[in-house]
């Protein structure tokens, strides 16, 4: 199994973000993309209370960020109450059977973990996490649930503002101060540097005895690992899809297209029926090309061509590369992504889509909450599809990539009682229902959908996904699991492709150069994988 480890990169800085210095080598996990895969929030640290509406073009959303002033500020800290239930025999044997134990093996288990607070044992527990104080989420309902099921353990909740890399959390985990467990960046920088100084817990043993890696993919599991250990729980799946208009589609005598012909066909036909740019496109952004980049790549080298590449002997100026990229430049030659895309912010072009004057636009679910506030009712009029193989015959490979992952501090005393949580929190069934239809999250692994109160759009998008899993899974950010100059060339090479400056088989050359080098400095991601004997 394959697998990634870390980036050199500075901790507390928007360069340990990218990636771009270089000071603490690590097996880090793949880095945290600027958007969420909430579906009833705005993705992104930068448009968490944006409106709808065209930004200025010359204040262009950032697409990485990090405050690196933050603080923790202890009072703003949460510790929510405890209930009276206690843990009932019958949840005690559940819990048991996930292990693959009886009853009578549970007693060997008391000591420490989570089933001893039946005998009275307190066991406090600190959680450090994006958000802001006093707001109610699906993830505080669910560790209150915790609470009131185990009265013995008491949680706090610590917020730290919006963003993952907390520059605070080296050094308090450093000076014995830290969390027990905490959310973060999946990628170099600080995980690197906490893995390498010995402060993640191996949550290999859990993985494997309490049936996570039933849930969750091989390809997550590799980016979240290294020297066959687990080092946080991956969460918060992010992906990609076409999203298009329906009324518009039916008016134009269009249905979803199922061949890369056809959805040519529907370019031009939108363009003769007056629509400018038939498939939205921010390529001011760059990474909104980038998302292209990640998919027509995938979809012409599949994910072990990709992995090949990230972990053997591939390079990237292969012709599966090439034949990508000029794919890419056939569309935006065709006119699919309007006249100039370079000139188009993605923030305006996602706003303009809910107002009917885009048919198409390819991003995540994170449009989907903000769409709901600006046509309310007439989301019905939206629906999504996967973009069609660009080469006939081959298989469709969803795009998938996480942005968070959960880590449990190595010298807490209570291992298996933060075990016990993460297991409550994110794989239980009803956990998961909860996360899903709050819109606060998207667990890892497939989504159970029938039992779930969603918008039709909602679970249209992630009912892609499941359809085509068993064909594997491609990046929906490559530029987040590759080295920062590499992603550097890229998202200039990219503009310089559309611009037509720079060919398919240049571009290509010229990242090649830029992997190489980065390479040579220790840059790029090693593998890694867990294995359950």
């Amino acid at each position: 199994m394959n697998g990634v480890g870390g980036r050199k990169s500075e901790v507390g800085s928007e360069a340990a973000f990218r990636g771009d210095a270089c000071v603490a080598r690590g097996p880090g996990i793949a880095p945290n993309h600027e958007h969420r895969p909430v579906w009833k929030r705005i993705g992104g640290v930068d448009r968490d209370h944006a409106e709808i509406e065209e930004i200025n073009p010359q204040s262009p959303v950032r697409r990485r960020h990090i405050e690196e002033d933050a603080t923790v500020n202890d009072e703003r800290s949460l510790t929510l109450v405890r209930g009276t239930r206690g843990m009932t025999r019958r949840r005690l044997l559940r819990r048991g059977a996930a292990l693959g134990l009886g009853a009578s093996a549970l007693a060997s288990l008391r000591g420490n973990r989570v089933f001893a607070v039946q005998e009275g044992e307190p066991v406090a527990l600190t959680i450090w996490l994006e958000g802001e104080p006093g707001a109610v989420t699906a993830f505080s309902e669910i560790i209150d649930e915790y609470m009131q099921e185990n009265p013995n353990v008491d949680v706090t909740l610590t917020f730290f503002g919006s963003d993952l890399f907390n520059p605070t959390l080296v050094p308090a985990l450093n000076a014995g101060e830290g969390p027990d467990i905490w959310a973060g960046g999946t990628g170099p920088g600080q995980p690197a540097a906490i893995i390498e100084a010995g402060h993640a817990l191996d949550l290999s043993p859990y993985f494997c005895a309490l049936g996570w890696n039933e849930i969750i993919p091989e390809g997550i599991v590799n980016y979240t690992s290294s020297d066959g250990k687990l080092w946080a729980v991956g969460d918060s799946v992010e992906s990609t899809v076409m999203f298009y208009n329906k009324e518009i589609f039916e008016q134009n005598g269009l249905g979803v297209p199922v061949t890369w012909d056809e959805l040519m066909t529907a370019c031009g036909t939108l363009q003769s029926a007056g629509f400018a740019m038939p498939i939205g496109l921010g390529g001011a952004d760059k990474y909104p090309i980038s998302w292209w980049q990640s998919l027509l790549w995938g979809r012409y080298a599949g994910p072990e061509g990709i992995d090949n590449v990230m972990f053997g002997d591939g390079r990237w100026d292969e012709e599966a590369f090439v034949q990508a990229t000029a794919k890419l430049k056939e569309l935006n030659d065709a006119g699919c992504f309007g006249p100039n895309a370079l000139a188009e912010i993605q923030n305006n072009v996602e706003a303009r889509f809910w107002r009917g004057e885009i048919p198409m636009v390819h991003t995540g679910p994170w449009i989907i909450g903000p769409g709901i506030d600006a046509v309310g009712e007439g989301i019905n009029k939206f629906s999504a599809f996967q973009v069609p193989p660009p080469v006939a015959g081959t298989p469709i490979y969803p795009t998938e990539d996480i942005g968070t992952g959960w880590y449990v501090n190595a010298a807490y005393e209570h291992p298996d009682v933060a075990a016990d949580l993460l297991d409550f929190v994110f794989f239980r069934d009803e956990s998961r229902q909860k996360m899903l239809e709050s819109g606060d999250n998207v667990p890892v692994g497939e989504l159970d959908l029938e039992n779930v109160e969603l918008p039709v759009i909602v679970q249209e998008v992630f009912a892609l996904s499941n359809e085509y899993r068993q064909n594997g899974t491609i990046h929906a950010f490559l530029d987040t699991v590759t080295p920062a100059s590499m992603t550097d060339v890229s998202y200039d090479g990219l503009q310089a492709v559309l611009a037509g400056q720079m060919s398919p088989e240049d571009f290509t050359a010229t990242v090649q150069s830029a992997w190489e080098a980065a390479k040579a400095e220790n840059e790029h991601l090693l593998p890694g994988g867990v294995t359950c004997s």
